[in-house]
C-alpha cells in the first residue's frame, strides 16, 4: 500500500488534458508511473505542485527529467502551482545530473549494447520519418489548403546559404581547378598531350569536384549553422513556445531551410564548375602556354550534356541530405549547450559522409548507364 505522503491524486480529465496533484515528490520510478503511465502521445499533463511549499534541488531535477522524458514520448508536461521558494530550486539546474550511472561501474554486455543501439536506431528512424512527413505535408499538402511556403523566411535562408557562400566556394573551386591542371600537366606533357588538360579539368570538375566540393563547404558552413540555430532554440524552449502558439516548427523552421538548400546548392555548384574551369584555363594558358582559343575549344568538345546533368542531379541529392541531417540533429538536441556542440559536430560529419557515399553510388550508376 503506497504511503499517503507520496501518493498522488488520480488524473482528472478536463478539456483533453490530465491534471496530477502531488502532495510530495515520490521516487523517480513512481513519479514516472503517476505522470506518464497513462498519457498518450500528443497529450498534455499538468502537474499541480501547489501543495508543496518548497523543493530540494534533487526533487527539482527529478521533475525536469520527467518533463524531458515526457517530451521524448510526445507528452507535454507542465508544472503548475509552484511557490516562490520552489521556483528558486530550478535556477541553474540541469536535469542531466540524474543521468550519472556510476561511471566505470555501469557495464553492459555486447548483447545489451547491441540491443540498445538497435532500439536507438529504430527511434532515430521513427523521428526522421516523422520529420520528413511533416516537411512533405507543409510542402505538398498544406499549400492546397491556403497555407503556403513561408517565402520570406526561405529567401532569408537562401541569402545566408547561397549569396554569403559565393566568395569561399568560388575561391576554393578556382584553386582546385588550378591544382588539377598542374597535376595533369606533369603527366600529359611527357606524351605531348598537354592540351588534354582541358578535357580532364572540364569533365572532372563538372562531374565530381564541383558538386562534391560545394556540398562539403555547405555542410561545414551552412549545415552546422542550421543545427546550432535549431539546437539553441530547442534548449531555450523557443520551439515549445511556437507549438504553444499553434505555430508549426515544420512550416516556419524546417521547410524554409530545406527549400533554401535545394535552391542554393545547385546554383553554387554551377558557380563552382565555372570557377574550377577558369582555374584550369588560367594554368593552361598563362603557365603552360596552350593558347586561349585552343583550350576553350578543347573544353567545349570534351563536355557533354550528360556531364552537366550528372553534376546537377548530385547537387540536388547532396542538398537534400545536408538539409535533413542538419535539421534532424538540431531538432533533437539533448543535454543543453554541450549537446548543441556535440550535435553540430555530428551534423557536419554525417552530412559529409552521406554525401561522399551518395557520390560513389551515383558515379557507379552513371558509369554503367554511359
Amino acid at each position: 500500500m503506497p504511503d499517503k505522503a507520496t501518493r498522488a491524486d488520480a488524473p482528472v480529465r478536463s478539456d483533453g488534458q490530465s491534471v496530477v496533484r502531488l502532495s510530495t515528490i515520490p521516487s523517480p520510478a513512481a513519479l514516472r508511473n503517476v505522470v506518464l503511465h497513462q498519457a498518450r502521445s500528443g497529450a498534455r499533463v499538468v502537474v499541480d505542485l501547489s501543495s508543496l511549499a518548497a523543493l530540494t534541488n534533487l526533487e527539482a531535477a527529478m521533475l525536469l527529467d520527467m518533463v524531458r522524458e515526457g517530451k521524448d514520448q510526445g507528452v507535454e508536461v507542465r508544472l503548475a502551482g509552484l511557490s516562490a521558494d520552489a521556483r528558486q530550486s530550478f535556477v541553474g539546474l540541469d536535469a542531466e545530473i540524474l543521468e550519472y550511472q556510476g561511471g566505470a561501474t555501469a557495464r553492459f554486455s555486447i548483447v545489451e549494447r547491441t540491443g540498445q543501439i538497435t532500439l536507438d536506431s529504430i527511434e532515430a528512424g521513427r523521428r526522421l520519418l516523422e520529420m520528413i512527413g511533416e516537411i512533405v505535408y507543409w510542402s505538398c499538402v498544406a499549400p492546397w489548403r491556403g497555407k503556403g511556403v513561408k517565402w520570406d523566411r526561405t529567401n532569408e535562408q537562401i541569402v545566408k546559404i547561397g549569396l554569403d557562400g559565393v566568395p569561399i566556394i568560388a575561391f576554393l573551386s578556382f584553386l582546385i581547378g588550378a591544382v588539377l591542371a598542374l597535376n595533369a600537366a606533369s603527366q600529359l606533357r611527357q606524351f605531348g598531350a598537354a592540351i588534354y588538360i582541358a578535357n580532364l579539368v572540364g569533365v572532372s570538375v563538372t562531374r565530381e569536384m564541383g558538386p562534391l566540393l560545394t556540398a562539403i563547404i555547405v555542410a561545414g558552413r551552412s549545415g552546422a549553422a542550421i543545427t546550432a540555430e535549431l539546437g539553441t532554440m530547442v534548449v531555450s524552449e523557443e520551439i515549445d513556445a511556437l507549438r504553444t502558439m499553434a505555430l508549426s516548427p515544420g512550416r516556419f523552421l524546417l521547410l524554409p531551410r530545406i527549400v533554401a538548400l535545394l535552391c542554393a546548392v545547385p546554383c553554387l555548384t554551377v558557380l563552382a564548375n565555372l570557377a574550377g574551369i577558369v582555374g584550369g584555363y588560367w594554368i593552361g594558358v598563362a603557365v603552360l602556354g596552350l593558347g586561349s582559343r585552343n583550350y576553350l575549344q578543347q573544353t567545349a568538345q570534351a563536355l557533354l550534356i550528360n556531364d552537366l546533368v550528372t553534376g546537377m542531379v548530385k547537387s540536388v541529392v547532396f542538398a537534400l541530405l545536408i538539409g535533413l541531417v542538419s535539421c534532424y540533429r538540431g531538432f533533437y538536441v539533448r543535454g543543453g549547450a554541450e549537446g548543441v556542440g556535440v550535435n553540430t559536430t555530428a551534423s557536419v560529419v554525417t552530412s559529409i559522409v552521406l554525401c561522399i557515399l551518395a557520390d560513389a553510388v551515383f558515379t557507379t550508376i552513371f558509369f554503367y548507364l554511359d
